[in-house]
């Protein structure tokens, strides 16, 4: 089928054409086929100028390959088709269904509206973006992976779990952005706004922070080992040191590590236990002698927890606390039959008027082949 034979049917009334092979083909412009259904149909290597499908059935459809210019996608069904190595030019995708579309490689993404779009999922690896204005959005699991960005807004955006790995995103403003469990290993995020943005287990590993607008916000909650802060100094865990807030304003905020010869490495941690903000992080403990740093009390439940909770009392006196100040402790055991003969050794390291909140986890193994794990917070 040619698209003047499409034109003509749709003009006479009929609205599905799915399936329809139209690849390969220059589509005559200010052409205007709203509401038609396209499902599944190949427009690949297509050229479409000043067309209007809006409210279009295109789900599934295969785009790749070909030019827009000027094409109105308004609140159109977009779910998982493709656009892979596409040019985009002022395309309005306004309310569109955008949910698993794929514009992997596409050459250029410029001054594209996507405003109340459907935007989860969405695969935009390694896609060169211009004047593209993504404020509040939902973009939640999308990937930007190796994804080239001018200027770009992204003010009160949802990018819980994005992929920006290797992204370039110089200049972006993320201010009040939420970017929970987000990927920006190795991004370039040169003089970004990160104003009051949500970092909690985003990673920014190895990534260039340089003269980045932080204030508000808390990088304790994110992965930065190796990157470039605000201040151009490269991150190291061993400076003792968490950076909170950058040039633009913040305050510091020190990080003081634990470690005692008289309790054994965590075998998760690089560290005993952390003091930050009047609080001590105590890393889980397993039954290991720190004299022999072997596990002792293979079997017996009582031996290996009393063996723990020593080892956490060394590393709460090398903070100059006591029981006492235990606000909080998650115990993992193996075998949960075995938490009565557990808490008769637990309980007896505090008095009944400073019983800790307690939270008991079941674990199918723990290191070592340990029975018992505990970890716990303290204040000062």
């Amino acid at each position: 089928m040619k698209p003047q034979e499409l034109i003509d049917r749709y003009r006479q009334g009929e609205r599905d054409f799915p399936g329809v092979d139209l690849s390969d083909t220059t589509w005559p412009r200010e052409c205007n086929l709203s509401e038609i259904n396209l499902e599944g149909a190949d427009l690949s290597n297509s050229e479409f100028i000043s067309i209007a499908f809006n409210k279009a059935n295109l789900k599934n459809c295969n785009f790749s390959g070909s030019n827009f210019k000027y094409v109105k996608f308004v609140n159109a069904d977009l779910t998982n088709a493709y656009f892979i190595q596409s040019d985009l030019y002022d395309i309005d995708f306004s309310g569109a269904d955008l949910t698993g579309a794929q514009f992997g490689e596409c050459r250029q993404f410029i001054c594209c509206e996507i405003a109340q779009a459907i935007t989860k999922n969405v695969n935009f690896d390694k896609v060169k973006f211009g004047d593209v204005n993504l404020s509040f959005l939902d973009l939640e699991g999308c990937s930007f992976y190796q994804a080239n960005f001018g200027f770009s807004h992204w003010t009160g955006t949802n990018c819980k779990n994005c992929n920006f790995k290797l992204a370039n995103l110089e200049y972006a403003i993320f201010r009040e952005a939420c970017l929970e469990g987000a990927n920006l290993k190795q991004a370039k995020l040169k003089k970004a706004n990160l104003m009051k943005a949500k970092l909690k287990n985003a990673s920014f590993i190895g990534a260039d922070l340089t003269d980045v607008n932080s204030y508000l916000t808390n990088y304790q909650e994110a992965q930065i080992i190796g990157a470039i802060m605000p201040d151009g100094e490269v991150y190291d865990p061993d400076d003792d040191s968490i950076v909170e807030g950058g040039e633009s304003g913040g305050n510091s905020t020190k990080a003081e590590f634990i470690n005692t010869e008289n309790a054994p490495k965590s075998p998760n941690s690089p560290h005993q236990a952390v003091i930050i903000n009047d609080c001590i992080y105590i890393a889980g403990q397993i039954a290991i002698d720190p004299r022999l740093n072997i596990m002792l009390c293979d079997d017996e439940i009582t031996d290996q927890t009393r063996r723990v909770m020593d080892n956490i009392g060394a590393i709460l006196t090398a903070a100059g606390v006591g029981w006492s100040k235990v606000v909080t402790t998650t115990i993992f055991m193996v075998n949960l039959q075995e938490s009565d003969r557990m808490n008769s050794v637990y309980s007896s390291y505090f008095t009944n008027e400073n019983l800790p909140i307690c939270t008991c986890v079941a674990v199918s193994q723990l290191p070592e082949n340990a029975r018992v794990q505990i970890q716990c917070i303290a204040s000062t």
